[in-house]
């Protein structure tokens, strides 16, 4: 016979999931009348930190290897950033009406044209091989019942298709305070909140086995990249699970 309070939690579990499934219908059911702006040139930003072009050196603009002045010197987690345009404007209400709005269709669109960016900056060829994963920064599930999406999770859908490369979500993120009531500081000093949960196979539906060996480059897709603290985060989880690999920080826009 099962106890009380495992009762108590298969039916507060059953709840958030009934919760979850509605918003996510509801919001599914949403058109998207968004135009979106035209992704910044390729020459534009730092591609190993995202930081806006005036922060660059004039001798490395043209260089895809080239290192800013914010990032030049520092020891970053990911190897690579990509990004679509700076946090203001029309990037900056496309991702509210993601987060805020619900809008699915806005999302995935939002993450072709990241995989288009990818594909105009960089010889995918050269640079990731044959294996590759997508990872989208976690999100906690209180969180994602609240808002009725997972942001992260369908940009990186629409990342998906386009490179054609499979979709996991294999890391988890405690529940903790939100990013925008935080300071830089606090962002920067919070402990380890998002570990690897690993890779489970899901009944009734076709899975394809991944040989994670093999994985020698993961993108990891977000739609905001503020101080880095919480996609350092996500790289430390992933090369404790699979080692040294390249990571490539895929986000709509930088602050």
């Amino acid at each position: 016979m099962p106890t009380y309070s495992a009762l108590k939690t298969f039916l507060r579990h059953t709840i958030h999931s009934l919760a979850l499934a509605e918003r996510q219908i509801l919001g599914s059911c949403k058109g998207r009348s968004f135009i979106l702006p035209t992704p910044d040139a390729t020459f534009a930003w730092c591609h190993r930190c995202g930081a806006p072009r005036n922060c660059i050196h004039t001798s490395q603009a043209h260089d895809e290897n080239f290192s800013c002045k914010k990032c030049i010197g520092v020891c970053l987690a990911r190897d690579r950033t990509i990004r679509l345009g700076t946090y203001e404007g029309q990037w900056r209400n496309a991702i509210l009406a993601v987060k805020h709005g619900g809008d699915r269709t806005l999302a995935r669109d939002l993450g072709k044209l990241l995989a288009h960016q990818w594909q105009q900056t960089i010889s995918i060829a050269s640079f990731v091989g044959d294996d590759a994963i997508i990872i989208p920064v976690p999100m906690p599930f209180t969180r994602r019942v609240e808002r009725g999406i997972d942001h992260a999770s369908e940009i990186a859908s629409g990342v998906s298709k386009t490179l054609g490369y499979p979709m996991i979500r294999c890391l988890e993120h405690d529940a903790g305070p939100v990013q925008a009531q935080m300071t830089r500081a606090d962002r920067q000093s919070r402990s380890q909140r998002i570990r690897w949960k690993g890779i489970q196979k899901r009944k009734f539906r076709p899975f394809t086995t991944l040989d994670l060996p093999s994985i020698k480059t993961v993108f990891v897709v977000d739609d905001v990249l503020t101080t880095g603290s919480t996609v350092a985060q996500v790289c430390a989880a992933i090369r404790n699970r699979l080692g040294p690999v390249k990571i490539v920080m895929l986000v709509v826009a930088t602050t």
